[in-house]
């Protein structure tokens, strides 16, 4: 049997439907009434910075175009997600979005939750070659049944820990992506690579010293590491500062020291590649009364 990567059914795994601002997704395993119902309003929205995923979960969100060099998987608990890409348009509860999609979303008063995967894993490669297969974004809502929407309710009620948002989150993407979980691990050389950006956070990359470092020439580090991440070692390293500054900033950080570290001309720069990545600037992530921020493994 072919590997397909995810819990749908045959067809549906083929199939590629981009749906109108007038249609609705069916959900062949709707969650639950009560579990919608559940929902609690005037939630703060919460930020889960963690080692490998970003995990960000907010009663509702509105987002001009925005594009990162990770994977997104969007749950929506109580109403269907609108996203759009440059050629492309989709309404649905639970949304896989490839890396580096230029995408608005809306989600009023969805209970929106998302989680941001790191690609230089076994599990994020698997999906990136079985699940998202050159496609910009795969709708996976008829998966929406009761554990996935109301995991990720849990996380827009009372606070969690990082703990405690990490293991829902491995939830989700384990009723999700079931076939994932045994993929095999990503390339040596690309992962010593992408260790060595996070870990030192260069102010720039050095393709030629990271190419001798793994005894390969540049462009054959360059392709094995796009073909792995999706991503570019540039692009990559532009994703490490930007989670980099977003947990200095919550740690007490100034926009100026960040900018400095981390090799941005000036403030400015910083806060619209801030936003850019995440949807969201800095001073808003700054307000307790908008979001609350915790920072763990």
């Amino acid at each position: 049997m072919q590997d397909l990567g995810y819990a749908g059914s045959a067809s549906s795994k083929n199939s590629f439907e981009i749906l109108t601002t007038h249609s609705m997704p069916r959900v062949r395993r709707r969650a639950s009434a009560d579990s919608a119902n559940r929902f609690m309003d005037n939630t703060v929205a919460s930020l889960s910075i963690l080692s490998d995923r970003i995990i960000y979960a907010s009663p509702e969100f509105a987002a001009k175009a925005t594009s990162r060099p990770v994977m997104v998987l969007a749950v929506c608990t109580r109403d269907a997600l609108q996203l759009a890409t440059e050629q492309e348009r989709h309404i649905g509860r639970i949304l896989l979005v490839a890396p580096n999609v230029n995408r608005s979303i809306e989600a009023r008063n969805a209970g929106l939750y998302t989680i941001q995967l790191e690609l230089t894993n076994a599990f994020s490669h698997h999906l990136l070659k079985h699940v998202l297969k050159g496609r910009q974004v795969v709708d996976l809502s008829e998966l929406a049944d009761d554990l996935v929407i109301g995991t990720a309710e849990a996380a827009l009620g009372q606070p969690q820990d990082c703990e405690r948002m990490r293991a829902g989150s491995e939830q989700i993407l384990s009723a999700l992506f079931p076939l994932a979980e045994r993929a095999q691990a990503i390339d040596a050389r690309v992962d010593a690579v992408a260790s060595w950006l996070s870990t030192h956070v260069p102010v720039r990359t050095n393709p030629p010293q990271l190419a001798r470092d793994c005894g390969l020439s540049e462009s054959r580090l360059a392709h094995l590491f796009a073909s792995a991440t999706g991503s570019s070692i540039r692009e990559y390293l532009l994703w490490v500062k930007m989670r980099k500054a977003a947990e200095r900033f919550c740690a007490g950080s100034t926009l100026t020291e960040i900018a400095h570290d981390t090799g941005f001309s000036d403030l400015a720069h910083l806060s619209r590649t801030f936003k850019r990545y995440f949807g969201l600037t800095p001073s808003f992530l700054s307000n307790p009364a908008n979001v609350r921020v915790q920072i763990g493994n």
